[in-house]
């Protein structure tokens, strides 16, 4: 957390209003903002159109692929699934979801994404259960809940990763293509393997959170097979998320292709959500 306190501090004092500026904007549009499908907030201006070109600007400021090319279908379908995944499990950890927000538009850089695996089970001991079956019971339901998410997203990623090999094969039969047509290109391939990239690791770091919550609800509110039945379903989780991390990571999308290599997305540098 400190590190992202010294970014601030490092600043220009210009420069720090400006981004105390930005992120009041972000924390109340986090806040208020309603939330639609996949837990994202509905589509509004500041979330949509003025924090993304902010951080669109800031990322370029930092040698970061952008692409001003427009989205496919597909493409805002995997960013819409990916948000269910980065954002934090528990409904009442704002500052955790505004700081997911300032990377998610890029205001901040990726490195910055760093999850408390502990926040989870810190929120649910909160909450008002009145029974342990209870808390027991939302700890399994929101690890059951991610299981079914799996598959359908990874047909997501398919479709986006073959358009990208089909968009990087175009590129040496396009004549007269210019050199900003290229960085588009070439930065939108990047663009979509980092929130592939990022969906991924916010799986695992999920999996660390239930697994955080699994222990320490045991010793608090043994409750008898609850916690065998919740360690049953996150391994479920985990295979499913070892799939998917083997299926993300295959260069010719699943489909037995030879993968494009030049000028492609295995020649950039991989966003940090790598792990």
């Amino acid at each position: 957390m400190g590190a992202r306190f010294h970014l601030a501090r490092d600043l220009p004092a210009c420069g720090r209003r400006v981004a105390g500026l930005l992120m009041l904007v972000v924390f109340l549009a986090g806040c208020a903002a309603e939330q639609g499908d996949f837990g994202r907030p509905v589509k509004n201006y500041v979330n949509d159109t003025l924090l993304p070109e902010i951080g669109d600007r800031m990322a370029r400021q930092r040698g970061e692929p952008v692409s001003d090319f427009m989205l496919t279908d597909d493409e805002k379908e995997l960013r819409a699934r990916s948000y269910r995944f980065i954002m934090p499990i528990h409904r009442d950890a704002f500052r955790a979801r505004n700081e997911v927000e300032w990377v998610r538009t890029r205001i901040w850089p990726d490195s910055l994404y760093r999850p408390d695996p502990t926040l989870y089970y810190r929120l649910m001991r909160k909450d008002d259960f009145q029974s342990n079956y209870g808390r027991w019971n939302a700890i399994l339901d929101d690890i059951t809940a991610d299981i079914p998410l799996i598959q359908p997203y990874y047909v997501v990623w398919q479709a986006v990763c073959q358009a990208d090999l089909q968009r990087l094969g175009a590129l040496n039969r396009t004549t007269g293509l210019t050199s900003h047509e290229l960085d588009d290109a070439e930065a939108r391939v990047w663009e979509n393997r980092r929130v592939a990239d990022w969906a991924v690791a916010a799986l695992r770091w999920r999996i660390e959170s239930y697994d955080y919550a699994i222990q320490r609800t045991e010793i608090e509110i043994p409750t008898g097979d609850a916690e065998l039945e919740a360690a049953i379903a996150l391994d479920r989780l985990a295979a499913e998320v070892d799939w998917l991390q083997a299926a993300v990571d295959d260069p010719t999308c699943g489909g037995g292709s030879v993968p494009i290599t030049k000028g492609g997305w295995q020649e950039i540098d991989g966003p940090v959500y790598k792990r």
